[in-house]
C-alpha cells in the first residue's frame, strides 16, 4: 500500500520513522516499524512516516 501511494504521488517521500520512537527496542532496519505483541507489549502495528516534498 505504501509503494503504491509512493507511485500516486511522486512527490512524497518515505521517512525514517524510528527516531519518533527511540526508547522502543527492536523496530528493524526501518525506514517503517513493525509492533509486535511479543517484542513490544503493544498490539501488531505498523507505522510508515510519509512527507511531502514539494
Amino acid at each position: 500500500m505504501v509503494a503504491d501511494l509512493l507511485k500516486q504521488f511522486p512527490d512524497t517521500e518515505l521517512v525514517d520513522a524510528r527516531p519518533l520512537l527511540p526508547d522502543v527496542p527492536d523496530l528493524g532496519e526501518g525506514p517503517d516499524i513493525q509492533l509486535w505483541p511479543h517484542l513490544h507489549g503493544t498490539d501488531a502495528m505498523y507505522l510508515a512516516l510519509l512527507r511531502r516534498t514539494a
